[in-house]
């Protein structure tokens, strides 16, 4: 290799390294849940999804970091002229994502944040799922170390695979259904160090 070559490289690594020493290092996690009781389908349905989260905010405007997100949702259906069903679903996805703040407003930012989810197969799911996302998220800054987090998927844009063959395209805007506590909206925090 040429010495000016190496030089070089060696100024690259030095400022990568100096670049990532100043990143603020973040966890948190947020925490959603749904319950619905419909008494004109006479089923009764819960959720829950955990998401901790760790990361790295580059500067003000970027981020990258990562998600394992454990849903489970149970949902009964029990009529009299038909046989009661139950379903019990867990998961447990990844979710490395990167983020960048598109606008901000006093202690108020929206970012727009980009990722992929991979949902490993799992008991009772003989396939693995993979997506890609674009998707808004709101935060609200209490104070230099937490921020609040509010994930906005109701309206983001997703590409969905999986390795039984099946892709998805999808967007949404919202709509009649379009906030859900369990999938659509979560409300978490993270504390910067």
């Amino acid at each position: 290799m040429k010495p000016s070559l190496i030089k070089t490289i060696i100024i690259l690594i030095l400022l990568t390294i100096s670049y990532v020493a100043t990143a603020q290092i973040y966890v948190g996690g947020s925490l959603g849940g749904a319950y619905e009781d419909s008494p004109n389908t006479s089923t009764k349905s819960s959720a829950i999804n955990v998401k901790p989260e760790v990361g790295f905010a580059f500067n003000e405007n970027w981020a990258a970091g990562g998600r394992i997100a454990y849903s489970k949702s149970v949902s009964r259906t029990e009529t009299p002229t038909l046989e009661e069903t139950a379903t019990d679903i867990n998961l447990l996805t990844i979710n490395p994502y990167a983020a960048y703040s598109l606008l901000k407003f006093k202690n108020f930012a929206v970012w727009g944040e980009f990722g992929v989810q991979v949902t490993p197969e799992q008991y009772g799911i003989d396939h693995t799922t993979f997506a890609g996302y674009i998707t808004p998220v709101l935060t609200y800054s209490i104070g230099k170390h937490i921020t609040l987090k509010t994930d906005l998927n109701f309206a983001g844009f997703f590409l969905t695979g999986t390795t039984d063959g099946g892709f998805a395209v999808a967007g949404s805007l919202g709509g009649d259904d379009a906030i859900n506590f369990n999938d659509d909206l979560s409300i978490g925090f993270v504390y910067k160090f």
